[in-house]
This record gives structure tokens, sequence and C-alpha cells, in this order.
């Protein structure tokens, strides 16, 4: 029966089995290994396991304790007591487990032995965020485009003139592109007046009221975009003054940020070439 292993049905297999996203990685066992990892196992024999094993390290409240359970003792006695864990039946040390992850890697190529070799990007690594506004909704549109599509789309147009080329592919779903936002790079929240007068904002000659609304993008995930204010270089009061991720999405004012921000173009003396409404 292909839907039993040892007699046992193997439920987490089966149902990534038939996941495009999902791919498998040996980590090792460690006091940072988690529930969800534990959840994750694709033997279903050494998931269970360990299940019997963590549920040796749980503190008087009853929550398992998997630091301890772990730790490099927690693990020898796993390994030591591995056969009655096992319900009496041998079994060969455990110090690396197989487990699933979903959508977190792609593959390098398609041919060859490239179309079984995954990479996956740093956390962090969500290099583009792209601002559009749509005419029939009358107001913004945002996407945070994955490494792997800016990857793949850049390859293809890499044999065009250059002027021809878009950083990001376009979504015109969501209608026209404004500008897209990188970590480090600054962008101005105008006022009411300033947004009904645009041609009235000089971005060369900004005034000290007008530099407290320079923001520094940090990060962004899905639709939503981070920043800082642009003086910023560390906060003093850690996960406080800024909410506990040290970025936010808001303005000292209470504005969002990219419903109405500027995308300012810094040269790299950081004198203010352009800007981008």
């Amino acid at each position: 029966n292909p839907y039993l292993k040892n007699g046992e049905p193997v439920e987490r297999l089966v149902i990534y089995a038939f996941s495009n996203n999902a791919t498998a990685t040996r980590i090792a066992l460690t006091d940072k290994f988690t529930r969800k990892q534990l959840e994750s196992i694709t033997d279903s024999g050494i998931r269970k396991i360990l299940e019997n094993h963590v549920g040796n390290y749980m503190n008087k409240e009853g929550t398992e304790c998997f630091d301890l359970a772990f730790n490099p003792d927690g693990i020898d006695a796993l390994n030591a007591n591995i056969a009655e864990l096992n319900e009496g039946k041998a079994h060969q040390p455990i110090y690396k487990v197989r487990v699933f992850e979903e959508g977190k890697k792609f593959s390098v190529g398609y041919k060859g032995s490239k179309k079984t070799k995954f990479v996956e990007a740093a956390k962090g690594t969500n290099l583009f965020f792209a601002v559009y506004h749509c005419n029939e909704k009358q107001k913004r549109e945002f996407e945070t485009i994955p490494l792997n599509e800016i990857i793949e789309h850049q390859k293809l147009e890499a044999h065009l003139p250059k002027e021809d080329r878009t950083t990001i592919p376009l979504n015109h779903e969501k209608g026209r592109l404004l500008f897209t936002l990188s970590p480090n790079e600054l962008v101005y929240v105008p006022v009411d007046d300033e947004l009904d007068n645009p041609s009235s904002f000089d971005a060369r000659i900004l005034s000290g009221e007008q530099l407290d609304r320079v923001y520094k993008m940090v990060s962004c995930t899905g639709n939503r975009c981070f920043f800082v204010p642009n003086p910023i270089a560390k906060p003093i009061a850690n996960k406080m003054e800024f909410s506990v991720l040290n970025k936010m999405e808001r303005a000292i004012d209470g504005t969002m940020i990219k419903e109405r921000c500027w995308k300012l173009k810094v040269d790299r003396l950081g004198n203010i070439t352009g800007i981008l409404k």
C-alpha cells in the first residue's frame, strides 16, 4: 500500500507529495528545534520517536521543553533509549531529520542536474516593493515580488536593449507602475497642500519640517511596506519606539506612508536628483 509505511499511514508525506511549492531539507537536532519542525518531519517513524522523547520533558505546567529535549544531553538520552521510544524496536541513532518546507525554495534551473538543485533566499531579501496606480479604483495597489520571479524576469529580458528592460515583471492587472522601492531607498511623505499642488515641491531645497517627512524603506512583505525616519540609525529603546518590529508602516503623524509617498532619487553623494510620484 503506497499510503502505508511500516504499517502506519504517512499523512504528511501524502499531503506534501501533491504540493508543488514544498521542498525537503535535512536539519540537525539542536536546542532550537521547534514543535513546528517536529510536525513537518517526513518520516512518520522518526516523528513518533521524537514525540515520545519530548513527552519525557514536560515542566510543571505541562509545557513541552524542546530546549531541554534537544540540547546535547537530551539528544544523548534520546539515542540511549531509542529502542524504548520506538516501542521496543531497534533504530539507528538520530542526529538529523528531514523536514518539509513550503514556498521557500526554488530550483536553480530546468535542465540536467540543475532542476534537482534548490536554493533559498536569505531572510529579509524581498528586494522590490512595487507601487501601482489603479485607474479603475482610483487608488494605489501594492505588490512584493519574490526573488526567484525577479531573477527569471531579468534572465528573459537580458537580450533586450537596456532602455527596453524592466527591473521587475509588470503586473498590469494592478494598474500603471509608479515606482519600485528597495531597502535603504528614501521616500518623502507629502502633506495635503503638496499633494494638491505637486509642482510647488522642490526636492532640492527641503526645509527642516520637510526633512522630518523623509523616510527610509526597510523591508516589505506581501502588500505591506515598512519604514523608519531617515535620521534614525538605531532605536534607543529596542522594540518600543517604532513598534516591536523596530519599523513602521505609518508616519509619525499617523499617515500610511505607502499610500501617498513619493520616491526620492538620490545619487552616490546624497544629492536628490529627481522624484517619482
